[in-house]
């Protein structure tokens, strides 16, 4: 018989990309601090992984904490291919 399944913790959000109340200094702290959450969510997600690979942790947990990593890498890369675009636009603007 299957026992009864226990509720998970709440979440907490993926990634801050700007903690502080001040606007970046440039786009490129904004694309530093996403890079910096998305390796981050990537190291939560490897010691969870490494948790349940030494019984000591929940598969709900690293799959949580994988999907989380998922999210802040796909997020990094939109944000890229969009930069990329758009300085491929300006670069073919004819003056």
């Amino acid at each position: 018989m299957i026992g009864p399944v226990n509720a998970l913790d709440p979440i907490r959000p993926a990634v801050v990309i700007e903690t502080d109340a001040q606007r970046p200094a440039s786009a490129a702290s904004s694309f530093a601090a996403l890079l910096d959450g998305a390796v981050a969510a990537l190291q939560r997600a490897d010691v969870t992984a490494q948790q349940v690979a030494l019984g000591q942790g929940s598969i709900a947990d690293a799959s949580v904490a994988r999907a989380k990593a998922d999210v802040a890498l796909e997020v990094a890369a939109i944000s890229a291919a969009r930069v990329s675009a758009a300085v491929n636009a300006l670069l073919q603007t004819q003056v």
